[in-house]
């Protein structure tokens, strides 16, 4: 089985089915903005309890995510630590400016730290993708540098994607400058006067979400909100700068691991795909994504489901249910499927992520 997990959800009821068979919502809670997802455990008597998250989680924060991040920051301090040694690598970088929008240093980091690192860092990053986002695909790293008056204007980077990712290599805990926190537009705020209050001070705080680029921290988030990074002030010393590694994941994939091969796999998660398929098309419109990570047992039962990733965001319509209500709608609709289906038995565990990506 080779295609993408794939979806497109269209408006074809007045209401979402909440209540399936074998399947139950339980409490609901607000999303940590961190890493961590929902589990949901099988219990004996053949039902499960389905626990969806009341909003959509757009971003997160990994601290101490890569174990070689000092060697990474130990080839920029050999290169940019004596300013009077003149070395080739220190004359890699372009200045990129563009009017009202984009000003910063940027270099391709496979060309910076060389072939070997880089592959490294690649798999670390596709590990996590693979793993926690369902993508199966990267983007060619960059690495970035903001000094005094370097910054971008808020965007979104729609096409590149379903997830962007920022590593830090920024010494942040020993800055001498202000600025250089990655924004992001929080989500409510994109349907202004739906979530408006009267009686809300609203400042910037409750419009963007800031993040620092604390040393080695990744952030995962997604690139339909628009975002940018503040402007830097008061620091011209390339090395004392904001310095990040970004990019993009992309490719949306199924993953196997464990004792269960995609090929003994595909039979079985095909039937229960097909028909999940059909009871999504009947849902109302929905796009962004979800991933479920699958623990399967040497007997083919499924044992436990992670949303290991959501972004699932309802298109508002009139007439239509609460976003709630159409996200539980779908999610219930994934999980039961996924929960109930028999893969062939095998002699250990496994385990399979499979994303659902809405249009």
């Amino acid at each position: 089985m080779t295609t993408t997990v794939r979806v497109r959800a269209h408006a074809r009821c007045a209401a979402p089915r909440i209540a399936r068979a074998k399947g139950r919502c339980r409490s609901r809670a607000p999303p940590p903005q961190s890493a961590g997802a929902d589990v949901v455990d099988a219990v004996d008597s053949g039902e499960h309890d389905i626990e969806i998250a009341e909003r959509p989680d757009h971003w997160r924060t990994i601290d101490g995510f890569y174990a070689r991040a000092d060697g990474l920051r130990d080839a920029l301090v050999a290169t940019h630590g004596d300013v009077r040694r003149v070395k080739a690598e220190r004359f890699c970088w372009d200045y990129w400016h563009v009017e009202n929008q984009y000003t910063l240093l940027r270099t391709p980091a496979e060309d910076y730290f060389g072939r070997e690192a880089y592959v490294e860092l690649e798999e670390a990053l596709l590990k996590y993708a693979r793993e926690e986002l369902g993508c199966s695909g990267i983007t060619p790293v960059w690495m970035s540098a903001y000094v005094h008056s370097m910054r971008q204007e808020l965007h979104a980077d729609v096409p590149h994607g379903p997830w962007a990712f920022v590593l830090s290599l920024t010494d942040w805990d020993n800055r001498k400058f202000s600025g250089g926190e990655t924004q992001i537009m929080r989500p409510e705020r994109l349907n202004y006067w739906k979530n408006f209050d009267a009686t809300e001070v609203v400042e910037r705080g409750q419009i963007l979400e800031t993040i620092e680029p604390k040393f080695n921290r990744l952030t995962v988030f997604d690139p339909r909100l628009p975002h940018g990074v503040t402007e830097v002030f008061g620091e011209k010393d390339l090395l004392k700068g904001r310095i990040v590694l970004h990019g993009w994941f992309t490719d949306p994939l199924p993953s196997f691991s464990g004792a269960l091969t995609e090929e003994m796999a595909s039979e079985a998660l095909g039937e229960s795909l097909e028909a999940l398929y059909a009871r999504l098309t009947e849902l109302p419109r929905a796009s962004g994504m979800v991933c479920a990570a699958l623990t399967v047992a040497p007997s083919g039962d499924v044992k436990k489901l992670r949303w290991t990733c959501d972004t699932l965001t309802p298109v508002p319509m009139p007439e239509l249910p609460s976003e709630t209500d159409i996200r539980d709608a779908i999610m219930l609709d994934i999980a039961s499927a996924l929960l109930e289906t028999k893969f062939p038995q095998t002699n250990g565990e496994s385990t399979i992520t499979l994303p659902f990506c809405f249009e």
